[in-house]
């Protein structure tokens, strides 16, 4: 039997997070982990090397430009794939993600289907 594939959810809205764990593991077979916040985001990626980061933009202290900037520059987690799962709806912060690499970008409130669509499509991008 295959490993389930691990999404690791940094993101500091605790009520969206565990919706969108929940629905990972129960209807998607993933497993799920959270982070509320981007350092220990950082840290959690390092460790564990999930398949997907899913990354809010809006959260204090250090926002997710920032954490994507880090991720992407860090040899042990330069390789996963990070969406931007955000409010900002913004083009110019679309561009700016996608000028740190980031390989998705989808703004709530999202459609679960949608967000199941563009995971699939990144972890079967990546040979997963």
């Amino acid at each position: 039997m295959a490993e389930k594939k691990i999404i690791l959810m940094i993101d500091n809205e605790k009520e969206f997070s565990s919706l969108i764990k929940s629905f990972l593991e129960e209807s998607c077979g993933y497993e799920a982990k959270i982070v509320p916040d981007g350092y220990n985001g950082m840290r959690m990626a390092a460790k564990i090397k999930p398949d997907l980061i899913l990354l809010d933009v809006l959260m204090p202290a250090m926002n997710g430009f920032y954490v994507l900037k880090q991720l992407k520059e860090s040899k042990e987690t330069a390789s996963i794939p990070v969406m931007m799962v955000t409010a900002v709806q913004d083009v110019e912060d679309k561009l700016r993600a996608e000028s740190l690499h980031c390989e998705g970008y989808i703004i709530k409130p999202i459609k679960l289907e949608d967000l199941r669509l563009k995971i699939n499509n990144l972890l079967t991008s990546k040979g997963g």
